[in-house]
């Protein structure tokens, strides 16, 4: 038997330690600027690229040949940004990181111990420690600060119990501690409000003395880097990592401490970031107030864009990667098929030997690894005509000759195989028409619907709202649906732009003709009837073969709220970070899922609270809510339900049970629909 072919081992995600991409023209440019004696500092340089377009590699290069220099005043540090993402204050955290790449070392890199410390390095070490100290009691009086809100809370019951409640949160080592413990004793009246406007003074003493610390800070280490390491022909060179995977929040706390604190001669910064997603998480952050460009410009004096990676890099890229792939022509294969990036080159060359590996256990003679190098491609690049080829495999005779000779069964076999490596497509993600809705299963069974009578005075002192509106609620009871499925997400402009063009129906206002206002269209429709939805489902129903139609009221509750009887979609507490409603929305609607997945319904329904009043296909009657009752008559008169409140609505709207009702000839600017369907699958 003849031996089988060695195939090169899984590969690991780590930055590469061989230029296999023909960076070292970039790396020797961006050295010579780093390290050169006369470029000018403070200086910040942006390398931009994509997630896995090699940023981190480069990065590496570039600090690797900076210390082979064996300058021991260029001090150089690396920040992994997402690795202390968890950090309250991450902006902290950098900071810390550059102090300590300050401190004296030895040659290995371990520190100096104090008697060993000569009297400059001892100097700057007591510098190093001042500064550090100020970082953590910035930290500690920015929670106080926080705290001060409960003040009032703490001191309604006896002071012995305040003192309690005020030592578990005030960090240890103030002076406020030992106030609180004076307040030991049983006070009562004009004492005990004695008592809370001293912490309060206590409290703006220690504000004012944190708002002059942050301010001394930068010109604390513009002195400490200057005598310590400026003076001396040196560098600080910090690099920066993984900035774009942190929180927004995050990054934009990075990008700050940089441009306050640590902005100064000597100082070089290079950050590893995709600058587009940084750009979204200032539009995020500043809520579009500051241009996200705009920001950049401010923060980076030097950006560097990674250019696209040509054929021939990626060809070899690949076969440094596997030296021993199965058929040499497969590399030609990823090198063609798969955008340059090296990340997801690696990713996909690892499904490739998963799965050509599994082929010799399962399909030894019937698999070749170029076809199968093919379908891999498509299936991590065109994942949309994947899953075509999933349902309709003789397409990939049509699309590739080399393909023809395969039976219908060998041709599923190579989608078979390379479906073990990747999760099975659920029904919606099967290839539709581009305005058919995503739609999400809801199971057969029982749910609590309404809201308990004995429950509506607490509930409106929680939430607020006129009793009338809570009335409407109750009573609670029990449910019972069939199984059905109902649309990931409200009707889009985009879709609702091809039933308006199909067939002349009368738009929305704010329409131009039949074109919906530029930038709006993964944005709910609005201004559209009861009428208006009904027409629309009957359309989508007669072109696609499937029936679709506006959710009962009681169908559209329970895939809000699940069968536990919350009050939100996301639980029991209000968060109004998590939809677009009056608290703190942007006064308009919203993409449908920007509030995803953190205010998805327990079926992964979206949109559910706030963004657009949605229509329901029932009548507005009293509860108990019985579907026998006529309320469930398409053809009778009378207002119509909405659900879920909207962009101009409170809280107490957007509750799982808040109910509105309105005519079906009516349109507005807030109100909009989502579909249901029976069970296809």
């Amino acid at each position: 038997m003849a031996e089988e072919k060695k195939v090169s081992p899984i590969l690991d995600d780590r930055p590469a330690e061989v230029d296999a991409l023909g960076f070292a023209p970039y790396r020797d440019t961006l050295v010579e600027i780093v390290a050169g004696p006369d470029t000018h500092t403070p200086l910040t340089i942006g390398i931009f690229g994509t997630w896995g377009a090699g940023k981190t590699s480069l990065m590496s290069m570039v600090k690797a040949h900076i210390d082979e220099r064996g300058l021991p005043r260029y001090r150089t540090v690396w920040f992994n940004a997402w690795k202390y993402n968890k950090e309250e204050a991450l902006w902290r955290a950098l900071i810390l990181r550059v102090l300590d790449a300050l401190r004296p070392r030895k040659e290995d890199g371990t520190p100096y111990a104090e008697e060993e410390l000569g009297q400059e390095q001892r100097a700057m070490v007591h510098d190093l420690d001042r500064l550090e100290e100020s970082l953590y009691r910035t930290v500690e009086w920015q929670e106080l600060g926080r705290w001060t809100l409960d003040w009032a809370k703490a001191l309604r019951g006896t002071a012995e119990g305040a003192a309690e409640i005020a030592l578990a949160f005030v960090p240890g080592g103030l002076p406020l501690v030992n106030l609180l413990k004076g307040t030991a004793k049983a006070i009562t009246g004009q004492d005990q409000q004695a008592v809370a406007e001293a912490f309060r003074r206590e409290v703006q003493s220690y504000r004012r003395e944190q708002l002059r610390s942050l301010e001394q800070f930068e010109g604390q280490f513009r002195t400490l880097l200057d005598r310590y390491v400026v003076k001396h022909e040196g560098r600080l060179i910090v690099f920066v990592d993984d900035l774009d995977r942190c929180l927004p929040e995050k990054t934009i706390e990075v990008l700050e401490a940089i441009k306050l604190f640590l902005d100064v001669p000597g100082c070089v910064f290079l950050l590893g970031i995709d600058h587009e997603a940084v750009q979204e998480a200032v539009q995020t952050r500043y809520k579009g107030e500051v241009k996200g460009r705009q920001y950049l410009e401010k923060i980076i004096q030097l950006p560097f864009l990674l250019p696209p990676i040509d054929a021939e890099d990626m060809r070899g890229f690949v076969n440094t990667l596997v030296p021993h792939l199965p058929d040499p022509r497969c590399a030609d294969v990823f090198a063609l098929g798969l955008a340059p990036n090296p990340r997801q080159v690696k990713r996909t060359v690892n499904v490739f030997l998963l799965v050509w590996k599994l082929s010799r256990q399962k399909l030894p003679q019937a698999i070749q690894p170029v076809r199968l190098a093919k379908v891999v491609v498509i299936q991590h690049s065109h994942p949309d005509l994947y899953a075509l080829l999933r349902e309709v495999p003789r397409y990939l005779r049509e699309l590739e000759a080399n393909f023809l000779d395969l039976t219908p069964e060998g041709l599923r076999a190579y989608i078979y195989l390379t479906s073990r490596a990747a999760p099975q497509p659920t029904p919606e993600e099967v290839v539709r028409e581009a305005f058919e809705p995503q739609m999400m299963r809801i199971a057969a069974g029982e749910f609590l619907m309404g809201t308990r009578e004995e429950n509506v005075d607490a509930m409106r002192e929680k939430y607020g709202g006129d009793k009338k509106w809570w009335n409407r609620q109750t009573p609670q009871r029990k449910v019972h649906l069939p199984g059905y499925e109902i649309s990931k997400y409200p009707v889009t402009n985009f879709e609702y732009q091809a039933f308006v063009q199909d067939t002349d129906h009368r738009p929305p206002r704010r329409w131009e003709g039949d074109q919906y206002p530029e930038g709006l269209g993964d944005h709910p429709v609005v201004s559209v009837s009861w009428h208006d939805a009904v027409a629309y489902c009957e359309w989508l129903s007669q072109k696609t073969g499937n029936s679709y139609r506006l959710p009962t009221e009681a169908e559209w509750e329970k895939a809000a709220r699940g069968t536990d009887g919350r009050q939100f979609p996301w639980g029991d507490e209000w968060d109004a970070s998590k939809c677009n409603t009056r608290e703190s929305g942007p006064g308009t609607t919203t993409p449908v899922g920007q509030y995803s997945p953190q205010g998805d319904s327990p079926y992964g329904v979206t949109d559910m609270a706030g963004n657009v009043w949605e229509w329901c296909s029932s009548l507005f009657q009293d509860y108990p809510y019985d579907p026998d009752d006529g309320r469930e008559d398409l053809e009778a008169g009378g207002a119509r339900v909405l659900r879920g409140g909207s962009w101009i609505d409170y809280r107490d709207r957007a509750r799982c049970v808040g109910r509105y009702r309105d005519l079906p000839v009516t349109s507005s600017h807030s109100i909009g629909f989502r579909l249901v369907s029976p069970v296809r699958f």
